[in-house]
């Protein structure tokens, strides 16, 4: 009999490479506020792609009003950094770097582009199945005490299935310190049981939300939806339904009232919208409106909690990032260029 979901699930403790103490992961739930941190609205963090096929990317900061355009990473040809994440004091900015003939890696940086610091270890191996050699880490999230990150380790052999999906065969959730040195793996899967990513950390450090993607072996296969964990990988509950098919790097509002999240996922980027929904499932709606083939891809709360930030179509038929309002009005286009722009998160004003 194939196992349901939540029996795959289940806090992992016991093989951290390094674990934290107790005193450690106190201060993770207790820390000032995390996801999108309250305060004034500043500087827009997201990846452009350099060229017109894709396969360079760097991170990039903006004004809201579109003025001040910054380059932050400078990658090598072939490397692509992606998925920007400020730590709640605006000081850094955490991403993945994924570059040919490696593993994806961890990283932060200064905002104004110093002090790159590799989180993950390095990976000298090169070959197939480098994953049973170095571990995969990427979807990198601060935590509320800006001391350390939350992200996806993926680890094992790859396994092929009849429907031409691969799954990973660990996909673990890991918490991190920014010396890269202590780590804690506070969820993993059973062997190739499915994905879990995109996490992000609730206002309050307690919560975790996170994508969850079904491989065949759990039911129902293929199914993506947006689960909540407590911060030690427990009482995990799913808020949305399978229907949504929704995932897409959710962000919690600063208040931690609400999830932002983006639907039918697996569809690529069309036919989709914008959503958000109560930590515990209830008072889901519907926040943007687009057209069936508008691209519509991730998103995150402004700090003070009345705008999001989102890239869609934009110039050329390629995503540019634009805000609105919660309720989908006001809507402003941020960037304007021919080139991809997506994966913004909204940072704080900084003094």
């Amino acid at each position: 009999m194939v196992p349901t979901f939540l029996t795959l699930l289940r806090p992992c403790t016991a093989v951290a490479a390094v674990a934290v103490t107790g005193a450690v992961v106190a201060t993770l739930v207790a820390a000032p506020a995390s996801a999108t941190t309250p305060g004034a609205n500043g500087r827009i963090a997201y990846k452009q792609y350099l060229d017109a096929d894709r396969t360079t990317g760097a991170i990039f900061t903006i004004r809201p009003d579109g003025t001040a355009t910054r380059q932050v990473t400078r990658p090598t040809a072939g490397t692509v950094d992606d998925q920007p994440d400020w730590s709640p004091d605006g000081s850094l900015v955490a991403f993945r770097r994924c570059a040919p003939d490696t593993v994806c890696a961890i990283y932060t940086v200064h905002p104004d582009g110093s002090h790159l610091t590799r989180l993950s270890p390095p990976c000298a191996a090169t070959g197939p199945d480098l994953e049973t050699k170095c571990p995969d880490e990427s979807e990198v999230a601060f935590m509320p005490d800006g001391r350390h990150v939350v992200y996806t380790r993926s680890t094992g052999l790859v396994r092929e299935f009849p429907n031409g999906e691969g799954f990973i065969e660990h996909s673990d959730v890991v918490v991190r310190d920014l010396s890269g040195t202590h780590s804690r793996v506070i969820l993993r899967s059973r062997p190739f049981a499915g994905d879990n990513n995109e996490m992000v950390v609730s206002p309050d450090g307690k919560q975790i939300a996170f994508r969850r993607e079904n491989s065949p072996l759990t039911k129902p296969a293929g199914g993506i939806a947006l689960f909540v964990m407590r911060s030690d990988g427990s009482h995990i509950r799913r808020i949305t339904p399978w229907s949504l098919h929704a995932g897409d790097h959710p962000d919690w509002s600063p208040d931690g009232r609400w999830i932002l999240f983006r639907s039918n996922e697996d569809g690529g980027f069309l036919d989709s919208q914008l959503y958000v929904v109560h930590p515990d499932g209830s008072g889901r709606r519907q926040v943007t409106h687009v057209s069936a083939d508008t691209m519509l891809l991730s998103s995150s709360f402004s700090p003070e909690g009345t705008s999001v930030v989102y890239a869609r179509s934009g110039v050329g038929g390629q995503p540019d990032i634009f805000t609105a309002r919660l309720d989908g009005s006001h809507v402003r286009q941020v960037t304007s260029t021919s080139l991809w722009d997506s994966a913004p998160d909204w940072g704080p004003a900084r003094s």
